[in-house]
C-alpha cells in the first residue's frame, strides 16, 4: 500500500513536529540510590552465580555423604536454633535440648518444645522443610541392577 501524496505531506509535516531525539531519561536507581542498573543487574548475577555455586556444592556433598550431610545440617541448625532461642524460651537449657527439637523438626514434628524467637522460627521451618528430604537419603539404600537379569526382577 503505497501513500498518496497529500498524505506523504502530511507524514512529513507530522514528522517536523516531533523532537528528533527524546531526551534520556535519568537512571532513577543511580539518581536516589547511586547504583546504575547496568551495576546492579551485574551485582546480582554475581550473587545468584555464588549461590548456583554453594547450592551444587550442597548437593555433591548430599550425594556423596547422605548420612554425614543429615547429621551435620541437624547439628548446625541445632546450633543456630540454640543460640537463637537461649536466652528467650524457657525450655532452651542446653544444646541438647535444642537438638532434640530440631531432629523432631526433621521427623514426625512432636516435640514439647517451640520456637518462641523469629529465627528459631525461620531455623524451624528450614529443617522441616529440608530435613525430611536429607534423613530420606540418608536411609535410602542405593539401587543396584545386576547386569544379566537387565534390571527385570520377575526373573
Amino acid at each position: 500500500m503505497s501513500l498518496t501524496n497529500e498524505q506523504q505531506l502530511a507524514l512529513k509535516d507530522l514528522l517536523a513536529h516531533l523532537p528528533a531525539q527524546r531526551p534520556a531519561a535519568p537512571d532513577f536507581l543511580q539518581t536516589w540510590l547511586g547504583v546504575s542498573n547496568h551495576e546492579l543487574k551485574l551485582k546480582l548475577a554475581k550473587v545468584l552465580n555464588w549461590k548456583d555455586d554453594r547450592e551444587r556444592q550442597f548437593l555433591d556433598w548430599v550425594e556423596r555423604r547422605p548420612l554425614d550431610a543429615a547429621f551435620e545440617f541437624l547439628a548446625a541448625a541445632a546450633l543456630g536454633f540454640y543460640l537463637s532461642e537461649k536466652d528467650q524460651n524457657p525450655k532452651i537449657k542446653s544444646y541438647v535440648d535444642a537438638f532434640y527439637y530440631i531432629s523432631t523438626c526433621a521427623s514426625v514434628g512432636y516435640a514439647d518444645i517451640f520456637a518462641v524467637t523469629q529465627t528459631g522460627k525461620a531455623i524451624a521451618a528450614l529443617v522441616m522443610m529440608v530435613g525430611p528430604a536429607l534423613s530420606g537419603k540418608a536411609l535410602d539404600r542405593p539401587q543396584t541392577v545386576d547386569a544379566g537379569s537387565g534390571g527385570n526382577d520377575d526373573d
